[in-house]
């Protein structure tokens, strides 16, 4: 069976749905299995086991889109598309390769061969839904996401927790603001902490703006590009976050990982994964205190 999933969306929405790829891997062990996403991932998710090939759709205008799609369903003779994403971009997806192939469709939207009723945001956490959308496979033995295929070496932990301050161009509402960043930095310094600010470029000013405040915090974005961000991530004591993708590479190492986010439907329904996760949230995020995180990461440390 050749077998196309469909995962659009953030860094985080991508990771989120690794559970339910290494599941369709586990149940189809001679398939061959296609992830359809977009370019950016192609890269630094290129040895992802549970795939034969990372394909690309980067959702331009719908007609080339559907285009696209629908040349990728017959090349690779696609049996199964799965809907992972769910959106009405791939209800139109569904339509044109519902009437001019054999495929057979798993989604939440119309035009489904397996027509799965999707939880709305708030409900349930976003991997349960992909839980129950693969029960219409007959599939009950969802696993959990492992990252641990993008090790690249022996990790030696060390007394650093890592920040992850930034947030995508978009997301500014979800920042917790850097001058209490600083404070924690400077907190954590005092009791003899290395402080590793990590972030791509996007983030240069944020960083900028706790060095100036904590001049101790080192400034690691050359060494926190995704591909290399997990293995760091198990090489430090703890994480501070936002709301972010990154945190949701950082959430499944394990490591205690304090999460910072505004509440709302969106952050509990996505969350990232992972057994040492503490969330925090607030209607506004830039409202939590300082002496909130300090107190949680002294339960953390002792």
């Amino acid at each position: 069976m050749n077998i196309l999933v469909i995962k659009h969306g953030s860094l985080g929405d991508l990771v989120l749905s690794f559970g339910a790829i290494k599941t369709l891997r586990e149940n189809y062990p001679n398939s061959n299995i296609y992830l359809l996403t977009q370019s950016n991932y192609k890269q630094i998710f290129k040895n992802l086991p549970y795939v034969n090939e990372i394909l690309v759709d980067n959702r331009i205008s719908i007609f080339p889109s559907v285009k696209n799609i629908f040349k990728k369903v017959k090349e690779k003779k696609i049996d199964l598309l799965i809907d992972l994403q769910n959106s009405t971009r791939t209800e139109i997806y569904n339509l044109f390769i519902k009437i001019f192939t054999k495929c057979k469709i798993l989604s939440a939207r119309k035009f489904s061969d397996y027509k799965y009723k999707q939880k709305k945001l708030g409900v349930q956490h976003i991997t349960k839904n992909h839980q129950e959308q693969l029960k219409y496979l007959e599939i009950n033995n969802y696993l959990q996401p492992d990252l641990n295929w993008m090790l690249k070496g022996n990790t030696i932990q060390s007394k650093k927790v890592i920040f992850i301050p930034g947030t995508s161009k978009s997301g500014e509402y979800k920042k917790w603001p850097s001058d209490k960043y600083a404070e924690v930095a400077k907190y954590l310094v005092r009791r003899n902490y290395e402080i590793y600010l990590t972030g791509s470029d996007l983030d240069i000013n944020t960083i900028n703006e706790i060095i100036k405040l904590c001049p101790e915090s080192k400034n690691k974005i050359n060494e926190s590009k995704i591909e290399d961000f997990y293995q760091l991530c198990l090489s430090s004591e703890l994480i501070l976050t936002n709301d972010t993708g990154p945190a949701h590479i950082a959430g499944l190492t394990n490591k205690n990982v304090i999460w910072l986010a505004n509440d709302n439907e969106i952050s509990r329904s996505c969350y990232p994964l992972g057994n040492n996760l503490h969330k925090i949230t607030a209607s506004n995020v830039k409202n939590i205190s300082v002496n909130t995180i300090i107190n949680k990461i002294e339960q953390i440390l002792k």
